[in-house]
């Protein structure tokens, strides 16, 4: 099939009875790197989202890509690691694959990462020693053969003492010293999904954002899948394999499937609400990592010329649809953050910014909390009775594209691709040409021109506000938007969406009520 940049979305009535060798449901990070990695390997994919793309978990990740060190830690000592040296290997196992995959992604996708640098406090009262911080650095360093320089190092005495965040840490504590080491933020992860997407649909792939995958059987030796889109519009399509990458949803998709057997539980639900606040000038592009009172990470990390910082982690079992930061959560944070850093002195005025997200941890019945290693965590679903399947959890954005090769390998293990295989693309930069007039650089807020948006609406599939000022452009993660600019936006995107007027009234008063809910601020 010829390539084709921005392919239009095929109607339900043209898909309707079409064969694919792979239907994926889901469509966040992990669902969009396999579609991209496997449109590449010569497999036909349709690709189906209930909400926008990358609009759950994905939206919501931390941003970092850990270089690794956090892996060699055990929980409380040393000897942890020689009472289960299996803890030991699995931790060797994860730095070693985050180097990996921290160099590939810094190296192949430059525009994708910032580089920052992270504080780890070392105190009288910590569970490990500055020289054991020193032994893990090396060895992550020994066993990462890294491209990409950590630049770690240990700072004592009064150097330690002026280092930005220090002089809010708990006075009661002793400062031994300060260890130092570059990390890298993603840029804004649902770019990095709708990018897969679009390489995806360059090389054939379809991909459909609101709709729902239902009534999913097997017929024939293949997945029988019902879509059903946002309009009530349906239709059924075929795949020999067929891939659960649903997220938080996985669970409630296997739940559906038609056979003789119940699937086993997949996943936890574990919530995070992380909160945006402005610091001083010298604490711009360095970030501080510590642990709050259940021992678990705490992060204060730069975004831009503030920082976010969180999460928090609760099991999470209300409403998937609806999920924001709660009054309790904030507050849990503030004490939290005043715990690990008390002359900070954050209270509900200085947070500008919130965002809740639920990650779907793989579920363990002896970890309240599932089990946090491995990452993306593949299920073959033919041992539960449902050949040619695959589900995954936990699965982490910085991984997407090494767990997207796994896939590939393991869809090749079920059947072979019915096309030649496509180089895949990484570069956005290059992806699009400038609008032609009417449609020019004017630009509407920072980081958003008018020729974005009617880009975003007829070449991406952006169907809302919130898919053009926080998915594709990422502008609401990092600016100071105004009612102003949403409504310019707003009429922008509805000329092009047909919108009348009294719709796009009340898109604006949707988008600022979403912005009250789940960002708790008022524009």
């Amino acid at each position: 099939m010829a390539e084709v940049e921005g392919a239009p979305r095929p109607s339900f009535a043209s898909l309707d009875g079409r064969a694919f060798d792979v239907v994926i449901i889901g469509g966040g990070i992990s669902g969009a790197s396999a579609a991209q990695h496997l449109a590449a390997a010569g497999y036909t994919v349709l690709l189906a989202e209930r909400n926008d793309f990358a609009s759950a978990a994905t939206a919501r990740s931390s941003r970092l890509l850990h270089n690794g060190l956090r892996y060699l830690a055990p929980p409380r000592s040393l000897w942890d690691f020689v009472r289960k040296p299996q803890a030991f290997l699995a931790g060797v196992a994860m730095a070693r694959r985050s180097s990996k995959v921290g160099d590939d992604l810094v190296l192949a996708s430059p525009h994708m990462v910032r580089t920052t640098q992270l504080l780890m406090p070392i105190l009288e009262t910590s569970a490990f020693r500055g020289w054991q911080v020193d032994l893990g650095a090396a060895f992550l360093k020994l066993i990462g053969r890294r491209k990409v320089p950590l630049n770690y190092r240990r700072v004592t005495g009064e150097a330690a003492r002026k280092l930005p965040f220090m002089r809010w840490l708990n006075q009661d504590s002793v400062l031994e010293s300060v260890a130092a080491i570059d990390d890298h933020l993603l840029d804004w992860p649902e770019r990095i999904a709708i990018d897969c997407i679009l390489d995806a649909e360059r090389m054939g792939a379809v991909a459909l954002n609101y709709t729902t995958a239902e009534d999913i059987e097997r017929r024939g030796g293949r997945w029988s899948v019902g879509l059903r889109a946002r309009d009530g519009a349906v239709a059924r399509v075929e795949g020999t394999v067929l891939l659960n990458f649903a997220g938080v949803w996985v669970d409630a998709v296997e739940a559906a499937l038609r056979g003789e057997r119940r699937p086993a539980r997949k996943i936890v639900g574990v919530k995070g609400v992380s909160i945006l606040v402005e610091l001083p000038e010298a604490c711009h592009g360095v970030g501080i990592a510590g642990l709050n009172s259940h021992g678990e990470a705490i992060m204060c990390v730069p975004w831009g010329r503030r920082h976010y910082i969180g999460p928090t982690e609760t099991v999470y079992e209300g409403d998937l649809d609806d999920v924001r930061p709660e009054d309790e959560d904030i507050a849990s944070l503030i004490e939290e953050t005043n715990r690990f850093l008390p002359g900070l002195g954050i209270d509900r005025s200085r947070i500008l910014h919130a965002w809740a997200g639920v990650r779907p941890i793989t579920y363990d019945p002896e970890r309240a909390k599932g089990r946090r290693m491995p990452f993306s965590v593949l299920h073959d679903m033919s041992r539960e009775g449902f050949p040619n399947m695959l589900t995954i959890t936990w699965a982490a954005v910085m991984f997407h594209r090494a767990t997207a090769r796994r896939v590939v390998a393991a869809v090749g293990r079920m059947t072979a691709p019915t096309r030649a295989g496509t180089p895949l693309r990484f570069d956005r930069s290059a992806r699009w040409p400038e609008a032609e007039p009417p449609h020019g650089r004017r630009e509407i807020m920072p980081g958003l021109a008018e020729a974005d948006i009617v880009r975003y609406v007829e070449k991406e599939h952006a169907r809302d506000l919130v898919g053009i000022i926080y998915s594709r452009s990422g502008c609401g993660w990092t600016a100071d938007i105004t009612k102003a600019q949403v409504t310019e936006v707003a009429r922008i995107a509805g000329g092009r969406l047909g919108w009348p007027e009294a719709e796009i009234q009340a898109r604006i008063s949707d988008f600022l009520d979403y912005e009250r809910r789940y960002h708790l601020r008022d524009l």
